[in-house]
């Protein structure tokens, strides 16, 4: 730890880090710890404040943020764009405009995959998409699924997989690009962050900020890059992370 940056900043994704993912129970014994620290960062810069790099939507982030009393800026649908808790805005990501259009690959999709009962969208999403598959055992298809549905459709895209589901990313964005977005809305530097995730989805960010680490159930690839990895899983393995780093 010695040879790190000071952090300033954490960054948490949400699904396999904050919680055990989609229609899991929040704890909210760890969001009123992070949000004590939040308000603690607000008191006293030298503190570090509490952010999220997510591939959920915008509004999801906006309830997060608000059960962490969160005032900086939290990346949304990994790095498309990012929700500003202080006046209210949601920005996207400058990339996005001149990015691949979603709406075109949502219908082909749809018309393949959902529409036929293989998988379904995670709704609210504006410039990704998110698909399941209907019967969980078959998520390991959805990519190849994907891939035979879009045909042409595919060279815009990058196909990622988090810990339940496959994310459809236009190329120009990823969780590191959306964390370079935040560092300019912030001025807090990426060498000054912790960041904390568990999936593929998460590498690109892991990979930019100053210091990283993943809970036990992170994947091998996370494993693989992070310079701590908590020996316990999800919401302990944060409070673990956050013991390492001595911010708690």
């Amino acid at each position: 730890m010695s040879d790190l940056n000071p952090i300033r900043l954490l960054v948490f994704d949400v699904d396999g880090v904050l919680s055990e993912g989609e229609a899991q129970a929040i704890d909210l014994d760890l969001m009123a710890e992070l949000a004590a620290q939040n308000r603690a960062a607000r008191r006293n810069p030298a503190l570090p404040a509490i952010t999220l790099c997510t591939g959920r939507p915008a509004p999801y982030v906006e309830v997060l943020l608000q059960a962490i009393d969160g005032h900086l800026p939290g990346i949304f649908e990994n790095g498309a764009g990012l929700y500003m808790p202080q006046g209210y805005q949601f920005l996207a990501h400058p990339a996005v405009a001149d990015g691949t259009d979603i709406r075109a690959i949502r219908e082909r999709l749809d018309a393949t995959l959902v529409q036929s009962g293989k998988a379904y969208f995670q709704p609210g999403k504006e410039y990704s998409l998110t698909l399941f598959a209907t019967d969980p055992s078959d998520t390991a298809q959805l990519a190849g699924w994907t891939t035979t549905a879009l045909g042409h459709l595919n060279d815009g895209v990058d196909l990622v997989y988090s810990t339940s589901c496959l994310n459809i990313l236009s190329r120009e964005i990823d969780k590191g690009k959306g964390i370079q977005f935040l560092a300019s809305q912030t001025g807090v530097q990426p060498a000054e962050m912790l960041g904390v995730g568990d999936s593929d989805v998460d590498l690109p960010f892991l990979k930019v900020v100053g210091a990283s680490a993943a809970p036990d159930n992170a994947n091998p690839a996370v494993k693989a890059i992070v310079h701590y990895i908590s020996p316990y899983r999800t919401v302990q393995g944060v409070r673990d992370i956050l013991k390492h780093f001595q911010v708690w």
